[in-house]
């Protein structure tokens, strides 16, 4: 199994984007966050969430949809401290994947998404928690339209605090040789559409390559003053 990752501030500022990974013998956590939050609470959100979830997952590594409810559950727990100590309403989204190359279970709040490409094809995509993937849903607006919609960035749930916990878990999987995941936030999705992620992955041969080629997808359909931009790519 192989793995990179990238994060960027893109056209702000700040980035409030946080990726992070941890292992224990032959299991991996993969995680990228998108914080939320004015006065740089988004940065400070986006790194609890991942660094609690990376350290819970070396704590007690597990693969299963229990252990990593327990992970995110931890660091809303830990960021609900936060909140109360600075009284701040920071917050973050979360993507989450556990894996040893054999197995899979994701779990997700908010609009940062997983990819599965399986037989070189995205065969799954994590619903974002958005009004603008709700009015998808819907049949108010196309799937393609979440990505210019104004309400695309009207969330839904993330995690805040254990009190006001809601993210969604998939069942474990079996994965094939040759599988492989995108774990992105919105600034990464909002300019790599579908086809560029099975077009760049068709024609490479690790995530690196695969990455970069994501990347010039990005560069070439972003917009001044772009938001920041994170993913990590797994191959099995």
């Amino acid at each position: 199994m192989r793995a990179v990752s990238l994060t960027n501030r893109g056209g702000r500022k700040n980035n409030e984007d946080y990726v992070g990974y941890a292992n224990s013998d032959k299991l991996w956590c993969f995680v990228v966050c998108d914080g939320l939050g004015g006065q740089s609470f988004g940065e400070v959100a986006s790194e609890i969430v991942c660094e609690t979830v990376c350290k819970s997952f070396k704590k007690a590594p597990e693969l299963s949809g229990k252990a990593l409810y327990r992970y995110i559950e931890k660091a809303a727990s830990v960021l609900g401290e936060e909140r109360e100590s600075t009284k701040s309403n920071m917050s973050s989204t979360i993507v989450a994947l556990v894996t040893d190359g054999e197995k899979a279970v994701w779990a997700h709040s908010g609009d940062s998404r997983l990819y599965y490409i399986s037989k070189k094809r995205i065969s799954q995509i994590t619903d974002d928690h958005s009004i603008a993937f709700r009015d998808f849903k819907e049949g108010i607006i196309t799937f393609d339209e979440i990505r210019t919609s104004p309400n695309q960035n009207k969330l839904l749930s993330s995690i805040s605090d254990i009190d006001d916990l809601n993210f969604d878990v998939s069942e474990v999987i079996d994965l094939k040789k040759g599988d492989a995941f995108v774990l992105c936030t919105d600034g990464f999705w909002e300019y790599v559409y579908e086809d560029d992620i099975e077009k760049s992955f068709a024609k490479t041969k690790s995530p690196k390559e695969w990455l970069e080629k994501m990347l010039e997808s990005l560069h070439e359909n972003e917009k001044e003053n772009n938001d920041n931009y994170s993913a990590i790519a797994v191959e099995v």
